[in-house]
């Protein structure tokens, strides 16, 4: 059957619950795979886009959680032994498979209001791809774009002026564009940018350097491997060096960077020369090739 046919699990992001109670919903949860329709995991701690939020209301801190963030709009569970929120999903303790208020009942009502979402439902002007691919294809436009989810703007493409807008912080963008699910959203032409500049301004948000969102788009989307810019089996040097003052970086970044403006090296030899792990190289030559700066066998041969 191919992946088309087996959509991916759910995924449940945990806000404020213990390291005991989360193994415990793994296990669980793994049992249940075969029972929820779609199964449902754990969200990573980074890199992932939930499609629901549990929080524990058992204590304070998990209160001021529950009454503070709306976790962008996406379902939210409450935890508690003895409360049951009006209006609210409430998964109570202690946690059983099934009943009333239990993981597969407020699980599956999740799902079922999330299925609104499904590829079948996917409106004809949206793509369903991944928000990475989004940028490339929103970058390479010669006119101002936007780029839609469902939820709204996410951020504004100005390739001519080498900017980019967005409210959404480093962090937000980097989940973005390291989650590999496929979702709703479209690419779409601003038909008056300076307005639209201008109201982007009005709610304090500025322009940021194209090369910055681009090179986030490489560091986050390849998931350790080469995006096909660059070959794992030849050699690969850097044009320049990386402008790190204006761009997120790690500091083995700093010393592939050095390695590569002064001769070539096949990724390996990289690995190896600067103590990183091979995903890392992977990621930063990723980067490196959306900003223009990767030289690869390939390149010399076209050039």
């Amino acid at each position: 059957m191919n992946s088309d046919a087996e959509p991916p699990p759910r995924t449940l992001s945990l806000a404020n619950v213990g390291a005991d109670e989360e193994r415990s919903l793994r296990s669980m949860l793994a049992l249940l795979k075969s029972l929820l329709e779609p199964p449902w995991c754990i969200a990573a701690r980074f890199g992932e886009i939930p499609d629901a939020v549990l929080v524990d209301l058992d204590n304070e801190e998990g209160r001021d959680i529950w009454a503070n963030l709306d976790f962008g709009g996406r379902p939210r569970i409450a935890l508690s032994r003895d409360v049951v929120l009006a209006a609210e999903w409430t998964l109570l303790r202690p946690l059983r498979a099934g009943g009333p208020h239990s993981l597969t009942d407020i699980l599956q009502a999740i799902a079922e209001k999330l299925d609104v979402l499904a590829p079948e439902a996917t409106p004809p002007d949206h793509d369903r791809t991944t928000f990475a691919k989004l940028v490339r294809k929103a970058c390479r436009k010669s006119n101002p774009v936007e780029v839609m989810l469902a939820t709204g703007s996410a951020l504004l493409v100005d390739s001519p002026h080498q900017v980019y807008y967005s409210s959404r912080t480093h962090d937000e963008l980097m989940v973005l564009l390291h989650n590999r699910r496929r979702i709703n959203a479209r690419v779409v032409s601003v038909s008056d940018r300076d307005a639209f500049v201008a109201r982007l301004a009005q709610s304090g948000i500025g322009p940021r350097p194209l090369e910055e969102l681009l090179w986030l788009t490489g560091l986050m989307s390849g998931a350790g491997e080469s995006l096909g810019a660059w070959n794992p089996l030849e050699p690969v040097r850097l044009r320049r060096w990386p402008n790190f003052s204006a761009l997120p970086y790690l500091k083995s970044h700093l010393k592939m960077a050095a390695l590569l403006t002064r001769h070539s090296a096949l990724p390996a030899a990289v690995t190896d020369a600067c103590k990183a792990r091979s995903g890392d190289v992977a990621d930063f030559l990723n980067a490196c090739a959306e900003i223009g700066i990767l030289e690869t066998r390939a390149a010399k041969r076209t050039g």
